[in-house]
């Protein structure tokens, strides 16, 4: 009966262990820790750009939150049913919250081209945002363009790469 009762209670500690451990235990307690930060920095991009709302769960899925203003209310959609170019300004957002919360003040975003004109003009004015708040020191933005855009914000300076060489910028065509 004791060495039952000793298994016992070896087997209840071990059933601890194994809940603390599960994904709703501590490792939900660290997540949902980290993701209020990340999230809330995403929140802050969102409003600054005028770009749907993003959130990540604790089961690290995406949903976005986009007002359909005629109604007043919200649409939730998981991130699979998100445009390329919302899938692209989501990353971007994500990108730029992990840079901050890091410290690091870089950011790098490849294929920008995805977006229509008003998107990248609102992607220029948030980059020119987080550069006048000392959010970001150097941004690399990539894209494939016949020239640079007419009018960049003081603090964005373009460079026109050509068969791998940094060359002279392309006239507006």
């Amino acid at each position: 009966t004791a060495d039952a009762s000793h298994h016992h209670a070896d087997v209840a500690a071990w059933d601890l262990i194994g809940d603390a451990l599960a994904p709703n235990g501590i490792p939900g307690d660290m997540l949902a820790e980290a993701l209020g930060p990340i999230n809330a920095r995403i929140a802050q991009s969102a409003a600054d750009t005028g770009w749907m709302t993003v959130t990540i769960d604790q089961d690290m899925s995406l949903y976005t939150a986009a007002d359909t203003e005629s109604q007043g209310i919200f649409e939730h959609r998981p991130s699979a049913l998100l445009s390329e170019s919302e899938k692209w300004r989501v990353d971007a957002m994500i990108a730029e919250a992990v840079s901050h919360l890091s410290g690091l003040k870089l950011l790098m975003l490849d294929r920008f081209d995805v977006l229509d004109i008003q998107g990248r003009a609102d992607l220029f004015a948030w980059l020119d945002i987080l550069a006048t708040n000392g959010e970001i020191d150097t941004c690399l933005l990539f894209g494939t363009l016949k020239a640079l855009p007419a009018e960049l914000p003081a603090t964005v300076c373009g460079h026109w790469i050509e068969a791998g060489v940094a060359g002279k910028l392309k006239a507006a065509a």
